[in-house]
């Protein structure tokens, strides 16, 4: 068999397995971009709070009824004047990988999740010059989403980071933004 056959079949038997998801659930993947605060909740003296602004692009697959694989990936950016334990202008980028449990209500779906995460913060050391830290980490949160159309949702997220990092372990978000679901 050539491998553009193979190939072929392969597709074939990808859309044939999401046909009985599709039944099930109206779409089966989305992308969302969502905005808001954030911050360390376990910051020592001097503590930056929790009004960083954060942006985190996101993109999901149904792989269940109600169950999602959820990757997001967003920047929890500090003002220049701000310190983080001995870094000066931190930031903070992540990278999750998550499973979310939806339920479903007439105007809108709730869900839970709950994931992995590698994590960088960077920022200019008080010493002098630039250093960054990367590190592994787990992420919990819930989510609400208004449904506008059948494709474009509202989307609200509030979810805490544990990072084995030096300077913060612990950092909370709360965001909203626009989901758009194929």
């Amino acid at each position: 068999m050539g491998r553009s056959r193979i190939g072929w079949l392969a597709a074939l038997a990808l859309a044939l397995a999401a046909g009985p998801a599709q039944a099930v659930e109206p779409h089966l993947f989305s992308v969302g971009i969502l905005g808001g605060i954030g911050g360390p909740i376990d910051a020592d003296s001097p503590d930056p709070g929790l009004d960083q602004r954060n942006v985190e692009l996101q993109a999901s697959l149904f792989t269940e009824p109600r169950t999602l694989l959820v990757l997001r990936v967003g920047r929890l950016d500090f003002e220049s004047g701000d310190r983080l334990g001995d870094l000066q202008a931190p930031q903070l980028e992540y990278a999750t990988i998550a499973g979310e449990y939806r339920f479903y209500r007439d105007y809108y779906d709730s869900g839970v999740f709950i994931g992995l995460g590698g994590y960088r913060l960077r920022g200019q050391s008080t010493g002098g010059g630039d250093r960054d830290e990367t590190a592994p980490g787990l992420t919990v949160g819930v989510t609400g989403e208004f449904e506008v159309t059948r494709w474009l949702g509202v989307l609200g997220e509030i979810s805490g980071h544990w990072a084995n990092l030096d300077e913060s372990q612990i950092f909370a978000t709360a965001q909203a933004g626009l989901v758009v679901k194929f």
